[in-house]
């Protein structure tokens, strides 16, 4: 079978590795770029985090291709690992059939010589009776016997048929069918040995074929392998250049946020609004009841598990499960439900545009609408939705705008 070559998949798999280098050269350029950091504004930074995040989802794209052309392949190969297991339990089931019609052959070429050993031994018998006659003066029998050149002529010639006795002639009848019976059966059985062979023989040649297609489908798969390997390198690179502009936004909007607070302005947003705190300063009260540990800052950080934020809008407070989770402020209850990755969550507005959220917890104690006051328990801390553990995540709003929790705080 000639060998085929994958014109397509080779053109795809090169195209797709294309992009990837084009894509490379890209996050090169944005690279060149991070050698300045130290005088990068928060815009480029955020301009160099979205280039590198568009690389990092091209290259993903890349890699589930390839990843996807794979699989097809290897999918392939289970399909023809299959046809080949059938092709093989047929030719194992062929070689059965020959073995069992040579076994029969040769038992019926034993009956045949059997048989034609018995017609010998018959014409011999008769011979000697013929011998006996001409002893006894029958000459024409003797002259009979000379001039024929087998048995069956020797039966042919009429004007002896009535000197043989009638049991020679059912005997000798007999004999001679069974052989001629015995001759055609072994003919049909070397025709049907025939065809078997030639069947497995054409199944033979079938599994050669697959097996080479299966050899030539493993390198494909092999190639791509390394392909693969490639392309997941590539985006890891892309992926620590956006996580490495994550780092430093959050290292200026730090620096900006901490000038901010400096002068004066208040909190500064991941958005880029100032807000004036000043008014609210020490006006909320701590809402863990136990006190807790604060676990984790508002504003940029790493993602601490899968489906979490990498901008953190509000501070994480660890505590116990079923610890009292109270109001800072008094207000209105305006959500008490599931809520997704915050789980069970409670939010209280303050009025001004002022609200609190209460969110991960355990157990929810007041319904929408609630009037609610200063300390009052309005749930049990838990770690519901997408949490790492037990806390309270404490967030609040400016006319929808979440801003630093410390500067509402009273400690």
């Amino acid at each position: 079978m000639k060998k085929k070559v994958n014109v397509k998949g080779n053109i795809r798999r090169m195209a797709l590795l294309v992009a990837g280098c084009v894509v490379m050269g890209g996050m090169a350029a944005s690279q060149t770029g991070g050698n300045m950091a130290y005088a990068m504004t928060k815009e480029e930074a955020e301009r160099q985090k979205d280039d590198a995040s568009e690389n990092e989802k091209n290259a993903k794209d890349v890699l589930d291709s390839l990843e996807e052309q794979q699989n097809k392949i290897v999918q392939d190969v289970a399909d023809l690992d299959a046809k080949m297991t059938s092709v093989q339990t047929q030719i194992t089931s062929l070689q059965e059939q020959t073995d069992e019609l040579q076994t029969e052959i040769d038992t019926t070429q034993k009956s045949l010589d059997e048989a034609q050993k018995a017609e010998d031994e018959q014409y011999e018998a008769m011979k000697q009776r013929i011998q006996y006659l001409y002893e006894e003066g029958e000459t024409e029998y003797v002259d009979a016997l000379l001039t024929s050149i087998s048995f069956s002529d020797l039966l042919n010639k009429s004007e002896y048929i009535d000197q043989i006795s009638e049991y020679d002639q059912r005997q000798l009848a007999k004999l001679i069918k069974t052989k001629t019976d015995i001759a055609n059966y072994e003919a049909q059985l070397e025709s049907d040995l025939r065809q078997v062979e030639s069947v497995k023989t054409d199944l033979e040649s079938n599994e050669a074929e697959l097996q080479t297609i299966i050899d030539q489908k493993q390198e494909e798969i092999t190639r791509y392998d390394g392909d693969i390997e490639a392309q997941k390198s590539l985006m890891n690179k892309f992926t620590v250049a956006r996580e490495e502009a994550e780092r430093r936004i959050a290292e200026i909007s730090r620096q900006e946020m901490g000038k901010a607070n400096a002068n004066g302005t208040g909190a500064y947003t991941k958005d880029g609004k100032v807000y004036d705190t000043s008014k609210y300063k020490g006006k909320f009260m701590w809402p863990v009841s136990t006190g807790g540990v604060i676990t984790d800052e508002f504003g940029y950080r790493d993602a601490p598990t899968a489906g979490a934020s990498t901008y953190h809008q509000g501070l994480d407070i660890g505590c116990d499960y079923g610890t009292d989770i109270v109001a800072a402020e008094a207000g209105t209850v305006v959500m008490s439900c599931y809520n997704g990755g915050g789980g069970n969550m409670v939010m209280i507005s303050h009025g001004g545009g002022i609200c609190t959220v209460y969110m991960h917890n355990s157990q929810l104690c007041v319904n929408v609408g609630d009037k609610v006051v200063k300390g009052q328990v309005i749930a049990k801390a838990g770690s519901t939705g997408v949490s790492t553990g037990p806390h309270c995540h404490f967030g609040v709003s400016i006319d929808g705008t979440y801003v630093n929790p410390h500067d509402f705080l009273g400690q």
